[in-house]
């Protein structure tokens, strides 16, 4: 893939804190990364937002004429107006849909337009078999891209005070369970728990009493936030909704640190080894932090061996995308009889 250089891009309409997955996977494809965004602290302006953003993707589309686009959805409208371009030009449309693309009230109205643009894509590439399986029943192809091989940076030590220490990755998100943690970390004082990201995420108030072992990061720059999952024993990240990847978590296998994550069967398969699989109570968190600590390094050495695999899925899956765009090329240029 490191070949196509110049004639392939990856597209995303979303600020870099929600492109990750995207700049990992441009950057091991050798490919550019393009994030096309503005007004962005202007909600009501969403569709003029959209709008625009359409006209500056074909501007730069049609500027630097790359003949293979890599699209993140959501949101659908990047697709759309990437898939413009490839049906103007005869280039090759890849869309890496995310679990919200397929999978959240927000965007379930766009499923038609969805479902018309991944059957005009060479592929939709999606984080599990639940959700393949429902592009595949659109009669388009998929293919699963769990997590994308990364070196991340070794940040900077946070200070950390107590014996045992986890990170919960968090958004501030509907689908975290928020209160079962704050329960939770008040039943374990000796068990230090840091929460990222900004509390003003939160569509609630933040309560007032936390304990005071939890602390509420706020959103922090990369070196401190790498280094915070460095200097921690576990990362944890969960959710209240079935088949949803959980990014926390993938970075933690990077990271070599033990993972907790939430009772699901995608995050069981996704997670088999070096992870704590836990109900979404206070109850069965308050289990997995006991066993985590109980059994770190049994953990720990899961990860390494899941980092194995990994890498080895995305190299094949690296493969199968080079062939599936070359043999579309090949079947384009070939002279019809």
């Amino acid at each position: 893939m490191i070949a196509l250089g110049a004639s392939a891009l990856f597209l995303a309409w979303a600020a870099p804190s929600h492109t990750r997955r995207s700049e990992l996977m441009a950057r091991q494809l050798g490919i550019p990364l393009k994030r096309i965004r503005v007004l962005r602290k202007r909600s009501w302006l969403v569709p003029l937002r959209y709008a625009l953003q359409g006209l500056l993707t074909l501007t730069t589309l049609f500027r630097e004429r790359p003949r293979v686009i890599f699209v993140q959805n959501p949101p659908i409208f990047a697709s759309l107006f990437a898939w413009l371009y490839c049906a103007l030009t005869r280039s090759h449309l890849i869309i890496d849909s995310h679990t919200d693309a397929l999978h959240s009230d927000v965007w379930r109205w766009s499923l038609p337009l969805h479902r018309f643009l991944s059957r005009r894509a060479l592929t939709t590439l999606v984080t599990n078999a639940h959700l393949q399986h429902v592009v595949v029943a659109w009669r388009a192809r998929s293919d699963i891209v769990v997590d994308v091989p990364s070196d991340l940076p070794p940040g900077k030590p946070y200070p950390i005070d107590r014996p045992f220490n986890v990170a919960m990755v968090s958004s501030y998100a509907p689908d975290e369970p928020f209160e079962a943690v704050i329960e939770m970390a008040r039943s374990l004082p000796d068990v230090g728990f840091f929460v990222t990201g900004d509390p003003a995420w939160r569509a609630e108030p933040i309560p007032t009493d936390l304990p005071s072992n939890l602390c509420l990061t706020g959103l922090l720059p990369d070196d401190e936030y790498y280094g915070l999952l460095r200097s921690v024993d576990a990362v944890m990240a969960l959710t209240t909704e079935d088949h949803t990847m959980q990014r926390g978590a993938c970075e933690a296998v990077w990271l070599g640190q033990p993972i907790i994550t939430s009772h699901w069967p995608v995050l069981r398969e996704a997670f088999h080894t070096g992870a704590v699989h836990v109900d979404n109570t206070a109850e069965g968190i308050r289990a997995g932090v006991l066993r985590m600590r109980e059994a770190r390094q049994q953990f720990a050495q899961g990860v390494l061996r899941l980092q194995q695999e990994r890498r080895k899925k995305w190299q094949d899956i690296a493969v199968q995308l080079a062939d599936l765009i070359t043999s579309s090329s090949n079947r384009r240029r070939a002279p019809s009889r």
